[in-house]
């Protein structure tokens, strides 16, 4: 396997940037935004409905378009590129539509809107499943076992970054914009929001191209494929089925956490001016940045396996103190500090689940192609879309639950049902091996190394 020079790895890494800005702007803007500003505040269940559709169209456009990227033959046409290339742009206006009903539809019609955000949520989740699922698989193909914990650093470096950026513009909502419960979108308010997104539309855009530009791709002859065979094998890994069990089910409460962190921040904790929600947001993925110091030579030296299982308790253990913020005085320093301090807390623990998955994964559908001399790193990371994104619509439809206002201790509980789901997790992460290049685990990573050592280096630019 040729290795990538730190320019390719960089290029490679930051492609996540314009999308994690998507992915978090939508899933914390956009629930607060189709409630509070184009009319869906009374039909809770509506808006989550949405929502969960999308993971449900994400899951399927996933595992389709990874499979499709797999069996597309090499020497004619660069399988994961191809879609790089045709999907940052459908994904980049499905996403800019999402945010811009006001300018085609009344918000006076609750079922236009519905429709509206239904149609062009999907058509954002059918995009990013086209686009990301060959981009990740793509990463089994360029990068070694050795590479790759760091090179998910990079990317998870990419995605905190961009999502501090989002998630200071999701705060910015509220405040910069002057956007109160059932107030028109008009003016100025229209304006900026419109700019702000076509301007993280073409930055979406324009980060793919240095590694599109820099990195080759890897020749892949292709062979006849059976897609059930393919399916008997992939889903004959015990590893691969476990990992992704245990991902659909610690997914619940993070898609919880991240759905309704906007309304903790701001109905809980009562951060409400600008200052106090970047110090939130900066504590909350600021320390998840940190910890990715921490746990690239940790995990190394105890595995991915042992590494995210100690995230997961620690932040099992967190999460149930959002119940203390109903018996501390609100308006008090205390308050405020300890509200700091879970924020902090909580930054340690996400650091887990936001670093490994994609090491893991990549792991997994390297270990099946040096045994089976077949790549299906798009079948691994597609068909896990599946299960993950249907563990996320459950979720999203207990959002419209947790997002209730009849219920008086809603928000509250939100910290004791999503560990629920993460300490819950941590039972099945047990029964895995998701560190098949270890030594200890039996594979011979000295001769592997002696191998790829004799392959030359990616050209530093190709197409």
């Amino acid at each position: 396997m040729a290795i990538l020079k730190p320019g390719q790895k960089a290029a490679y890494g930051i492609c996540r940037f314009g999308t994690s800005i998507f992915m978090n702007v939508t899933t914390l803007a956009a629930i607060w935004i189709y409630d509070n500003v184009f009319g869906l505040a009374g039909y809770p269940y509506l808006n989550s409905a949405a929502a969960a559709v999308g993971k449900i169209i994400i899951a399927f456009s996933s595992f389709i378009f990874g499979y499709i990227s797999d069996i597309i033959p090499g020497n004619k046409i660069n399988r994961r590129k191809f879609f790089i290339w045709t999907g940052a742009p459908m994904l980049a206006i499905s996403f800019v539509m999402i945010f811009i009903p006001h300018l085609f539809i009344s918000s006076t019609s609750i079922w236009s809107v519905f429709s509206w955000y239904l149609i062009w949520n999907s058509m954002f989740n059918l995009f990013y499943g086209y686009l990301l699922t060959p981009y990740q698989s793509w990463m089994t193909e360029i990068t070694t076992e050795d590479d790759r914990v760091g090179m998910s650093g990079i990317q998870n470096f990419t995605n905190l970054f961009s999502n501090l950026l989002g998630f200071a513009f999701v705060f910015m909502i509220p405040t910069f914009l002057h956007l109160e419960e059932g107030q028109a979108l008009t003016g100025d308010a229209s304006t900026t929001l419109i700019i702000s997104i076509v301007v993280f539309a073409i930055i979406e855009m324009v980060v793919f191209l240095p590694a599109l530009l820099m990195i080759k791709e890897k020749k892949v002859e292709r062979k006849q494929r059976n897609i059930l065979r393919e399916f008997k094998v992939v889903l004959t890994n015990r590893n691969y089925i476990i990992w992704f069990m245990a991902q659909g089910v610690y997914s619940m409460g993070l898609t919880l956490i991240t759905a309704l962190v906007l309304d903790f921040a701001t109905d809980i904790l009562m951060f409400t001016n600008f200052i106090q929600t970047v110090v939130f947001g900066l504590l909350v993925f600021g320390t998840i940045m940190l910890c990715f110091l921490a746990w690239v030579p940790i995990a190394k030296r105890i595995g991915k396996k042992w590494s995210i299982i100690i995230s997961f308790l620690f932040l099992g253990a967190v999460l149930p103190f959002s119940l203390i913020f109903r018996v501390i005085p609100v308006g008090t320093l205390t308050f405020e500090y300890i509200g700091y301090l879970y924020a902090f807390l909580l930054g340690v623990g996400l650091s887990g689940p936001y670093l490994f998955p994609y090491a893991i994964i990549a792991d997994i559908a390297d270990k099946d192609e040096r045994d089976t001399k077949e790549s299906r790193a798009g079948m691994y990371n597609g068909f896990n879309s599946i299960p993950l994104n249907i563990f996320q619509a459950i979720a999203l439809l207990l959002v419209g639950f947790l997002n209730n206002e009849l219920f008086t201790f809603r928000l509250y509980l939100l910290g004791p049902i999503a560990g629920i789901f993460i300490v819950a997790s941590i039972f099945i992460l047990l029964l895995g091996n998701f560190d098949p290049f270890m030594k200890k685990n039996g594979f011979d990573t000295a001769n592997t190394k002696s191998i790829e050592s004799t392959e030359d280096p990616i050209d530093s630019v190709g197409g």
